[in-house]
């Protein structure tokens, strides 16, 4: 665009030096000479709404350009996004899975030192019992 915008640039510079050089340098008489120059003019004009108009098509493109990038970078942020609740979720039932699975072996573990208090308990109580029938 930059460039566009030179190339427009130096092209009214020389429209400008060549139309002063025309009037300096017409060997015709005033009336051709002020018809030259408006023709001139009028060349010089549809030179310029046209690359105008181009102009205009290449920010057109440049915009729909900017809007479908911008759209491609939308998209992939939501899949991101969606990736990333994706792998919480699937982190959280891991870690739920985890604590209720550590929950059943300390359960199993409470019942286990229960059941070996209790055969101990009883033990004792035999072996008290015992001991006051021998004495």
């Amino acid at each position: 665009m930059k460039n566009s915008v030179e190339t427009f640039g130096v092209f009214l510079l020389g429209t400008a030096v060549g139309a002063a050089l025309g009037i300096l340098f017409a060997p015709d008489a005033g009336e051709e000479t002020r018809n030259t120059i408006v023709e001139s003019t009028k060349n010089s004009w549809d030179t310029i709404v046209e690359k105008v108009k181009s102009g205009e098509e290449e920010v057109s493109q440049y915009k729909d350009q900017v809007v479908d990038q911008a759209a491609n970078y939308k998209d992939q942020a939501k899949d991101k996004v969606s990736d990333y609740k994706n792998q919480a979720t699937d982190l959280k039932d891991q870690v739920t899975d985890q604590a209720k699975a550590k929950a059943s072996d300390l359960k199993d573990q409470g019942a286990d030192l229960k059941d070996q208090a209790k055969s101990k308990v009883k033990d004792q109580a035999n072996d008290l019992n015992d001991q006051i029938q021998k004495a």
